[in-house]
C-alpha cells in the first residue's frame, strides 16, 4: 500500500510534506541474512494473530495483556529496542483515565505505545476490514474514526470520552498523519474535545527513533512509500532504538478549550523532542521549508503568544484541493494504521 491523494475525497484531512528526501543519510545496516531473519520473524508473528484473537474469549484483562505482549514481540522481531522513561510517577488509571497524545513518525508507533502503556488506540475506520491488521486492532479494542466523513466526528469524540470515563486510557496521534521525525505537524484539536467532555487529564508522550543517540528518519513511513518498502528499510537498520518519554500530566481544566489544550500538549512534546519549527500560519503545512503562501521561513513563523486562530482544519469542509493548486505541488499524506 502506498500513499495517495486523499484531499480529492476529504480535503480537510492532514497532509505531511515529508517524503523520501527526509530519509538520508541512512544509519548503519545489518547483513542480508539478519534482514531476512527479521522479516521471517515478523511474518511468523502475523501468522499467529488468530491465536492472539482467541484471548478475547477470556475477557479484556487477559486479551489486553496478550495484546501488549504481542506488540512487544512485533518490535523485537524487526530489531527495534525500546526505552520507557516516566518524567513523573506513573499513577494507575482512576475513575477517568487520561487521553494519551503522541507525535507520529512510523507504522511502528502503533506497536510502541501499547507496548509501553496500557492504552486503546484511535484508528482509521477502514482498518477493521483489513485482514490480520483488523484482527489486531480488534484485540486491542481500538476506537475507530471515519476520517472521510466529518459528520461522524462528534460520535467518534463521544466514544473516546465514554472510554475515558470508564477508566480506559485512549491514545491518539494528534498530528493526524506521519512525519519524518525531524519535522512535525500541528496537533489537531478534535481529539482533545473528548478529554474536555470527560474531564480527563492529557498525557503527552514523546517518541524518538535513534541509532546510538543520533536521530534517524529512516524508520519513518512517509510520502509515497509502501508498507513493504518501509518494512525493508526498518529491518535493515542496525541498533534502532525508540525512546518513549511519558511526560507530566496536563490536569483537567488547565486550558479553556481544545485548541489551547492541543497547543499545550504539542509544546510539551516539542520541549522534550524538538523538531524543525512549525509554520504558525494555518495555511502552511510545511515546517521545514519556506511557507508556500506567505514566503516566510519557519523561524519567522514561530508561534506568537495570543495569536488569533483560524477555524479548525478538522471542521473545515470547504478547502482548496492541494492536488489542483500550483502552490502545493509536492504535498503528500502518508498512510499508517493509526488515525
Amino acid at each position: 500500500m502506498t500513499a495517495s491523494h486523499p484531499a480529492a475525497i476529504a480535503p480537510w484531512r492532514p497532509l505531511s510534506s515529508c517524503g523520501r528526501g527526509c530519509l538520508r543519510p541512512g544509519p548503519p545496516t545489518v547483513g542480508r541474512l539478519r534482514r531476512t531473519a527479521r522479516i521471517a520473524a515478523f511474518l511468523l508473528l502475523l501468522a499467529h494473530v488468530p491465536l492472539v484473537a482467541l484471548t478475547r474469549l477470556a475477557g479484556h484483562r487477559v486479551s489486553d495483556a496478550a495484546y501488549r505482549w504481542y506488540m512487544r514481540g512485533i518490535l523485537r522481531s524487526v530489531g527495534v529496542r525500546r526505552t520507557v522513561t516516566f518524567q513523573e510517577a506513573h499513577t494507575p488509571a482512576g475513575p477517568v483515565a487520561p487521553l494519551v497524545v503522541s507525535n507520529h513518525t512510523s507504522w511502528l508507533d502503533v506497536s510502541v505505545l501499547p507496548a509501553a502503556l496500557p492504552v486503546r488506540l484511535v484508528s482509521r475506520a477502514d482498518l477493521r476490514r483489513w485482514p490480520v491488521i483488523g484482527w489486531i486492532a480488534a484485540v486491542g479494542r481500538s476506537l475507530y474514526v471515519d476520517r472521510d466523513r466529518l459528520s461522524t466526528l462528534p460520535d467518534s469524540v463521544a466514544r473516546v470520552a465514554t472510554a475515558l470515563r470508564r477508566g480506559d486510557a485512549v491514545a491518539v496521534f494528534a498530528e493526524g498523519t506521519t512525519w519524518c521525525g525531524a519535522a512535525g505537524g500541528r496537533y489537531r484539536p478534535a481529539a482533545f474535545q473528548a478529554a474536555l467532555d470527560a474531564g480527563a487529564a492529557v498525557r503527552p508522550v514523546a517518541l524518538r527513533y535513534h541509532v546510538a543517540g543520533t536521530l534517524t528518519t529512516t524508520a519513518s513511513y512517509v510520502g509515497s512509500m509502501s508498507a513493504a518498502e518501509s518494512l525493508r528499510r526498518t529491518v535493515a537498520i542496525r541498533g534502532l532504538t525508540v525512546d518513549v518519554t511519558v511526560l507530566p500530566l496536563i490536569p483537567p481544566g488547565a486550558t479553556p478549550d481544545r485548541r489551547s489544550l492541543a497547543a499545550l500538549a504539542q509544546r510539551a512534546v516539542d520541549a522534550h523532542h524538538p523538531v524543525a519549527l512549525r509554520c504558525s500560519m494555518r495555511h502552511c503545512p510545511v515546517p521545514h521549508a519556506v511557507c508556500t503562501r506567505c514566503a516566510r521561513t519557519p523561524r519567522e513563523n514561530e508561534p506568537v503568544a495570543n495569536e488569533p486562530m483560524a477555524k479548525d482544519d478538522d471542521e473545515q469542509q470547504h478547502v482548496r484541493n492541494p492536488d489542483r493548486s500550483p502552490r502545493h505541488p509536492d504535498r503528500r499524506r502518508s498512510r499508517t494504521a493509526g488515525p
